[in-house]
């Protein structure tokens, strides 16, 4: 199950990514212009453009980062041993971002914050629950790895 779990993540988190590269280059697919996409994918009020390309560079490569791990948590495997004693703090990490995102982005301050249209609707509807579904994949992802408790008890223990 793990594999097949990771695999998702991985591919979900790697389109994702990938997305996020697409759109520093200047291209605004699925969104007919750059206003649109801002406006569906920041959702600040009164925003006209998309942060800095840096930034949404910086955020595709922390998705493939994230798509990575997913991977190398799925697949876990003897020869990894090198990365063993990162994998439960990383899957812990990662599962409380994206879990966090999933519940913040649900709440009135958030809504308030941005409030534009369509990103309020996509937001309610897809950005936060993916998020929440996200973070519960890693979260199983963590729990599958062999002596997941033992690395658990190392770190807070």
């Amino acid at each position: 199950m793990a594999p097949l779990l990771g695999t998702l993540l991985a591919i979900v988190l790697g389109c994702l990514g990938l997305l996020h590269f697409i759109w520093a280059a200047g291209i605004s697919f699925p969104f007919p212009n750059e206003q649109a996409l801002a406006r569906s994918v920041v959702g600040r009020r009164g925003i006209t453009r998309l942060p800095s390309r840096a930034a949404v560079v910086l955020l595709g490569v922390l998705l493939m980062c994230g798509a990575c791990a997913a991977m190398i948590m799925g697949h876990y495997a003897a020869s990894v041993t090198v990365l063993k004693f990162l994998l439960v703090p990383v899957g812990l990490f990662l599962s409380a971002l994206f879990l966090l995102r999933g519940l913040v982005g649900v709440l009135p301050a958030f809504e308030r914050a941005a409030p534009e249209q369509p990103y309020l609707s996509l937001n309610r509807r897809l950005y936060s629950p993916l998020c929440a579904l996200i973070g519960a994949g890693f979260l199983a992802l963590t729990f599958s790895l062999p002596n997941w408790s033992w690395h658990f008890s190392r770190l807070f223990g």
